[in-house]
């Protein structure tokens, strides 16, 4: 599924491409992808149509297509979802949802499992009710203390909840959790402040790197020139089950945490030993 910064390249790209570009047609929306939209698929239509586009704007793993003041088309990629700029000539993909027509180009969305969906926001409902971005000026180890504090969930699992941090997802929680040397399965609620100073970091690290690559391709990803990202190659423990780790060289594990696999270095994010490190905090107050 693409995450924060697969959503953020596009982003970028699409606000080069679409300011100022004028709504010829609304060639194509498919009405299966209008979920959870105070607008249905007719009313989407007629409203794009002969609007400019103003700046693209992004809200987690939320693309905001702006067309006025307070109002945008919000586009979410699911799990394999595309959303590109092609000439209008170009052949169509399968499973194509969405295409709008400017000039003699077309922005299409295709998604061929239909996880995705395709909404209209407007004053009221623009704030899609995310957590803190994790790229924003205020994000850091007060920020994370405040959405974690008193969770008894696992902290992979509280990373993944967007209603706490929103655009993170299973390949850059379980990153940033090794970038900061803590096990996945550990309390949230139990991080020390040293402990959430690593991890504030290691999020704004493992994200910007990403995005410095253009997102991770693994398999559906593409950027809005259809072109696939880097940074798979910058891995280090999400999807490496069994390689040596790239800090101590012992063998990534895998577990599977609230139906998703975790996967981490057990030497160097060790459970026992912060585990230790909690018990004591608590004896001590």
């Amino acid at each position: 599924m693409p995450e924060l910064p697969e959503v953020e390249t596009i982003r970028r790209y699409l606000n080069e491409a679409l300011p100022g570009q004028q709504i010829d047609q609304v060639v194509h929306l498919d009405g299966r992808m209008v979920k959870r939209s105070p607008l249905d698929a007719e009313t989407i239509r007629g409203r794009l149509q002969g609007r400019v586009f103003g700046p693209v704007e992004r809200r987690g793993k939320f693309l905001l297509l702006t067309v006025g003041e307070g109002e945008a088309l919000v586009i979410h990629l699911g799990m394999s979802g595309r959303l590109v700029v092609e000439s209008e000539g170009e052949m169509l993909r399968p499973h194509t949802h969405l295409i709008v027509a400017f000039g003699d180009r077309h922005l299409r969305l295709s998604d061929p499992r239909r996880f995705g969906r395709i909404a209209w926001a407007d004053a009221s409902n623009a704030g899609l009710l995310l957590g803190i971005e994790p790229l924003s000026p205020g994000f850091g180890r007060a920020a994370l203390a405040g959405v974690l504090r008193g969770r008894k969930v696992a902290v992979k699992t509280a990373l993944l909840n967007q209603g706490l941090i929103a655009g993170l997802g299973n390949i850059y929680a379980d990153e940033a959790l090794f970038e900061a040397r803590i096990h996945p399965e550990r309390s949230a609620g139990s991080l020390s402040d040293s402990e959430l100073t690593r991890l504030a970091r290691a999020i704004r690290t493992v994200l910007e790197r990403s995005i410095a690559h253009r997102g991770t391709s693994f398999s559906d990803y593409v950027d809005a020139l259809g072109h696939p990202g880097d940074n798979q190659a910058y891995l280090h423990v999400y999807g490496r089950e069994g390689k040596p780790c790239p800090r101590c060289h012992t063998p990534v594990r895998r577990l599977v945490l609230g139906g998703r696999s975790s996967h981490f270095c057990p030497r160097c994010q060790r459970l026992a030993r912060v585990a230790r490190i909690t018990s004591n905090n608590k004896e001590s107050r």
